[in-house]
């Protein structure tokens, strides 16, 4: 099997625990020093960038006490020897406001040794700020 389709299966199983809440099967796929982040928003509680299993945990705690994910559909993966990036279309809602957004998005995964290493989500951040701002 070629690099690039382990990469991509990798993040299928990714998606899935996160689909089913699997916290233990997602930290089985992140290195222990894995750098997760989203763009830094002042209104967005979960923007920046967190380090390690424990950097990862702060952030999905933040995140699930902050905006409810309503949809997360990937829809294409591309793939190299050493990352997978996934665009998709995404719709939450902000706990604090109610207020709702959407936005298509790119999730790019780098991957070393079978476990993803660095995570970067790219999305519209005005309209995810806008719905977090009070």
């Amino acid at each position: 099997m070629s690099k690039q389709k382990e990469n991509i299966m990798l993040v299928q199983q990714l998606f899935k625990a996160f689909d089913k809440k699997d916290i233990g099967a997602i930290i089985g796929m992140l290195s222990h020093d894995v750098e997760w982040g989203e763009p830094s928003n002042p209104y967005n509680p979960a923007g920046g960038t967190r380090h390690g299993h424990e950097g990862f945990l702060e952030w999905l705690n933040i995140g699930r006490s902050a905006e409810d994910i309503l949809v997360l559909e990937p829809t294409k993966m591309l793939a190299d020897d050493d990352s997978v990036a996934v665009i998709g279309y995404m719709k939450c809602r902000a706990i604090q406001t109610g207020k709702l957004y959407e936005s298509d998005f790119v999730h790019l995964f780098t991957i070393n040794s079978g476990k993803v290493v660095k995570f970067q989500e790219f999305f519209d951040t005005y309209a995810a700020g806008e719905a977090f701002r009070p």
